[in-house]
Formats: C-alpha cells, sequence, structure tokens
C-alpha cells in the first residue's frame, strides 16, 4: 500500500481537522435529518463545474415521481446516457447535494448523465431504492428523445451505495431486450452488505471519523436476507449475465477488496470490465477533485473509461 500525495494528504489533514466534516455513516449524533443537512453541507463546498446544459425533471417510479436532474455535455446528440444513483450510505444524499459530483463525471466522460433521487431509510428501506432504479433506467430508455440520448448506450452507474444499487439494478435488467443496461459504472462501491468490512491499515496514520455504516444498514435492510444478489452484488451467481463494468476503487477503501473481487469475477465469467485504480486516493473522492490533484486525476480516468466503453472511441472528451 503506498502513501498519499503530499498535496493531497495535506488536504485530507485539513478536511478531518475541520469539525464539520461529515462522511457517509449517518453518525452525527442527532436526526437523520440532521445527518442529511450535514452530509450536504460538506458536498456544498465543492464548486459546480460548468455542464453544457442541465435540466430538472421527474421520472417515474414505481411508488410516484422521482425528482431526477439532466445532464449533457456531450457536443452531439443523441448521446450515450448514464442512469447515476447517488451514495450516502442509502440513508444520505439527494439529487441536489451530488450536484457538483455529477457535473464532474459529465464533464470527464463527455457523455450525458441522469441523476435521479431514490426513496431511502429509514423511511423507505430495501428493496425502495432498487425499485426506484430499476424504473428509472426502463423510463430513460422509453424517454430517449426527451434526454437526448441514444436508446442503444444507456447505462447504470452509482457511487458508494449508489453503486451497490447500480450493480443489484444491472443484475436485475440483464436479460436481453432495450432495458439491458450498456454498462454499469460502479465507483468505489459497496457490493457485499453482509458485514461491514474493517477499515485498511493507513500509511500515512490518518485517524478517520467513526463509521455509521452498521446503523445505516440496519435502516436500509431491516432484516432483509444478506445474501441475496441484490443485496450483496458480489455475491451474483450467474456474473456470467452481467453487463460490461466499468469499476472505479480508491487504494485507501475499506471497499475496495470487494470491488476488486466482484471484477475479478466478471472477468473470469467473460464479462468486460475496465478496472481504475484509484492509486492513494480515499472513500469519497469523486468531491474533492477542486481541491488536490489526485484526486482531480483519478477523476479524469474515470471519464476517460466510461468515454471510450460508452463511445468506442479511445480519446478523451473536450473538457471545458
Amino acid at each position: 500500500m503506498t502513501g498519499r500525495d503530499p498535496e493531497y494528504l495535506a488536504f485530507l489533514r485539513r478536511r478531518l481537522a475541520d469539525p464539520a466534516e461529515s462522511g457517509e455513516s449517518g453518525e452525527s449524533g442527532g436526526t437523520v435529518q440532521d445527518a442529511r443537512r450535514e452530509h450536504a453541507a460538506d458536498l456544498a463546498r465543492s464548486p459546480r463545474p460548468p455542464v453544457r446544459t442541465v435540466r430538472d425533471l421527474t421520472v417515474d417510479g414505481p411508488a410516484g415521481p422521482l425528482p431526477a436532474r439532466l445532464y449533457l455535455h456531450a457536443p452531439r446528440t443523441p448521446a450515450p446516457l448514464l442512469v447515476y444513483f447517488h451514495g450516502g450510505g442509502w440513508v444520505l444524499g439527494d439529487v441536489d447535494s451530488y450536484d457538483p459530483v455529477v457535473r464532474a463525471l459529465a464533464v470527464a466522460s463527455g457523455v450525458a448523465w441522469l441523476s435521479v433521487g431514490y426513496r431511502r431509510p429509514p423511511e423507505d428501506p430495501f428493496p425502495a431504492a432498487v425499485d426506484d432504479a430499476v424504473a428509472a433506467v426502463r423510463w430513460a430508455v422509453r424517454n430517449a428523445d426527451l434526454l437526448g440520448a441514444d436508446p442503444a448506450r444507456i447505462g447504470v452507474a452509482g457511487d458508494s451505495a449508489g453503486g451497490q444499487i447500480a450493480a443489484a439494478a444491472a443484475g436485475i435488467l440483464r436479460a436481453p431486450g432495450p432495458c439491458r443496461p450498456a454498462l454499469q459504472v460502479l465507483l468505489y462501491p459497496a457490493l457485499d452488505l453482509r458485514a461491514v468490512p474493517p477499515p485498511l491499515p493507513d500509511p500515512d496514520g490518518l485517524e478517520l471519523p467513526r463509521s455509521g455504516v452498521d446503523r445505516a444498514l440496519r435502516a436500509y435492510l431491516r432484516g432483509t436476507d444478506r445474501t441475496r444478489p441484490d443485496v450483496s452484488p458480489l455475491l451474483d451467481p450467474d456474473p456470467a449475465g452481467l453487463p460490461p463494468a466499468v469499476i472505479a476503487t480508491a487504494e485507501h477503501d475499506r471497499l475496495r477488496p470487494q470491488a476488486e473481487r466482484h471484477a475479478a469475477r466478471l472477468r473470469a465469467a467473460g464479462v468486460p470490465v475496465t478496472l481504475v485504480p484509484g492509486t492513494g486516493l480515499d472513500h469519497g473522492f469523486l468531491g474533492w477533485g477542486a481541491f488536490a490533484r489526485r484526486p482531480a486525476e483519478g477523476i479524469a480516468a474515470i471519464g476517460a473509461a466510461v468515454h471510450d466503453a460508452l463511445t468506442g472511441v479511445p480519446d478523451r472528451p473536450q473538457h471545458r
């Protein structure tokens, strides 16, 4: 395990020293609403890069309309499109708070992104979020013209908890047909929910905040069998049928080993996989590209991999 780039390490130390810093744990000592506000305030520190077209809309969900935001940075339409589900430990996060993250991914990749707000626990436990994700992908395919998207190149994406939701949706939608995702993009995803993995040894001696993932998982799953493949996609019994994947990791993230195992299982089953290693990076780096060079490089690498996978053209998109 390598150490961190000095500039990036200095940023992390400043971040950890800030008493307002809030992770994805949902463990703030207050209410769930307090934790959601703190998480949104943390993400609001990130700049919102300019994107050619940003438009709010609603998506038909199984229990009612879902909020969504379309990002079109591609110079031409119809464009490849990714239906994206935010992180936040299942409990936190929403479309607006993750706006800086999706803008950065849209600029880096040059493809369209549709960020969809899903139902969250404790109000709506599993399988609400996964049901919403499946419905959102199907809606995007049906409404490709409205979105300026190519219906043959619509994929699913998510980071962290959203990566688990995206992977579960890809598994459900795997059958050949118009709604089968062209690609699944899993960004430091949670893929094995049987237990919270232990933290990795930290080469720089950083003391990370206490994790509240156990509590979030209990709220999300409420006793659901954790070995189900729509809960723990790493345990899918038939990975050969899954869509191609771009999987990005962060070296110092406790979720990295399970993402690497998932990539290896997919490859062994004959599924095309691009693994983007986040060398020297930590969970959450998608929101930090404006603060240090190393996270910006990681986002650029993800964007290039997504662009290549969805366009078949091995070059980088034009950034603005």
